[in-house]
């Protein structure tokens, strides 16, 4: 009897420590899926929280994979939808074109030939500062905003990707610029919060970023055609950013008093003759649009300041072309009465609604905030023409056109005198 008790606990006994060793087995084995499942979503939860886009790409933009859905609490499309990058970030270009990289202007991205840049190369780029214009969900409102992009190639299954990188620098780029004017010129913060910043920093940054993308891409560009198509972006943008600090610097130092106008006689109709010679020039691309100079045989003398004169009709001819894409842009001047010239840009463009008429002569007021400019030419016109002695104005009917028009006197009677005309110190 006892003996059969031993055997009984005996049998028990390995019994229980089978048991115990295939519970542990089994414990092993769970630990390590648990940990094979947490290096796995570690990854995961990353790019869910990181402040930056992920996408990778292939040679046609298309988005093979990205944390955009997860990092904006979206669903990512089921059903195979085809996005490319700026389908997905909502780029107006591509929304407007109803397809990335189809706008007339994708070619002119410096995001995007630095991305077909590095494919064709099999290279990397990093840190590539862009401005860009997206719209929102609703596709209702333009939100400008900086970018750093950085783009790493990768061979894929005997296939070209890329992995984009792009973080949204926009804070961090304004608060730099405003506290870089407030250690230059020792102006606080709250007064740095005002309608210049606004209207004037996005307009500055787009000339700057495309001058600096594609100076540094002109250097490694394939082929010649392409370093002039680079080039020709460059010397564009180069003179957006100087008529920009230009306008700004002629406004202020006209109403410090700190201009001395030089006053000399010339032919009004020789000026409009020089500037139809520079402005067909311009609008060489612009097939749809007629440019029509209406000079006079007769000579239309006048006392005046001739530079100035020829700014403020080329500010106005330059707002024509820019809201004109079909029909005919005309200046000329006649004149009016006895002793005044009456000068006037008219074209067949988009119009001005009758109760926006008054606003366009503020500073930084800008009707279209999508049409390149400051909103200060009409203003520093303005303030040209009345120190002259004369007037602005326009007639506009929305969708038919506007006529912008000045006049000044004609001023030989106070050459005859020996004196300019009076100053208009308002």
């Amino acid at each position: 009897m006892a003996a059969l008790t031993v055997f009984v606990i005996a049998v028990l006994a390995i019994f229980l420590i089978c048991v115990q060793l295939k519970f542990q087995s089994i414990r092993k084995e769970i630990r390590a899926k648990e940990a094979e499942l947490d290096k796995v979503g570690i990854p995961s939860m990353i790019l869910q929280n990181i402040n930056a886009y992920f996408l990778l790409i292939d040679r046609d933009f298309v988005v093979s994979d990205t944390n955009y859905y997860s990092l904006n609490g979206l669903s990512a499309p089921v059903d195979g939808t085809i996005k490319r990058v700026g389908d997905l970030l909502h780029c107006r270009n591509a929304i407007a074109a109803g397809e990335c990289g189809k706008h007339e202007q994708c070619k002119f991205c410096c995001v995007r030939t630095n991305i077909s840049k590095a494919f064709r190369d099999k290279t990397d780029f990093k840190k590539l500062d862009a401005s860009m214009r997206l719209l929102s969900e609703d596709e209702k409102k333009v939100i400008p905003c900086d970018v750093s992009v950085s783009g790493t190639y990768l061979e894929i299954g005997g296939e070209d990707y890329m992995v984009l990188t792009v973080y949204d620098v926009t804070e961090l780029r304004n608060m730099q610029r405003l506290l870089t004017i407030e250690k230059e010129h020792s102006i606080s913060v709250e007064k740095l919060q005002s309608a210049f910043i606004s209207n004037m920093s996005h307009e500055v940054r787009t000339p700057l970023n495309a001058i600096v993308g594609f100076s540094g891409l002109i250097v490694s560009a394939a082929s010649e055609e392409e370093k002039k198509v680079y080039a020709d972006i460059i010397t564009e943008n180069n003179e957006r950013l100087l008529r920009l600090v230009n306008d700004i610097f002629d406004l202020s130092q006209i109403e410090a008093g700190a201009v001395n106008f030089q006053y000399s006689e010339f032919d009004a109709n020789d000026l409009l003759r020089e500037l139809e010679g520079v402005f067909r020039m311009k609008m060489n691309g612009q097939s749809a649009v007629k440019l029509v100079c209406e000079a006079q045989v007769q000579p239309i003398m006048l006392y005046s300041e001739q530079q100035r004169i020829i700014q403020v009709v080329t500010n106005l001819l330059h707002n024509a072309m820019k809201f004109t894409e079909s029909g005919e842009i005309r200046f000329g001047c006649h004149m009016e009465g006895t002793e005044d010239v009456r000068f006037y840009v008219s074209d067949t463009g988009i119009g001005i609604p009758e109760e926006e008429q008054d606003k366009i002569f503020s500073r930084f007021i800008k009707l279209d905030r999508e049409v390149q400019g400051t909103g200060l030419g009409l203003a520093l016109s303005q303030t040209i023409i009345k120190n002259l002695g004369g007037s602005l104005g326009v007639d506009s009917e929305l969708d038919k056109g506007s006529t912008f028009w000045f006049i000044l006197p004609q001023g030989i009677q106070q050459k005859i005198q020996g004196m300019n005309p009076p100053l208009d110190k308002k």
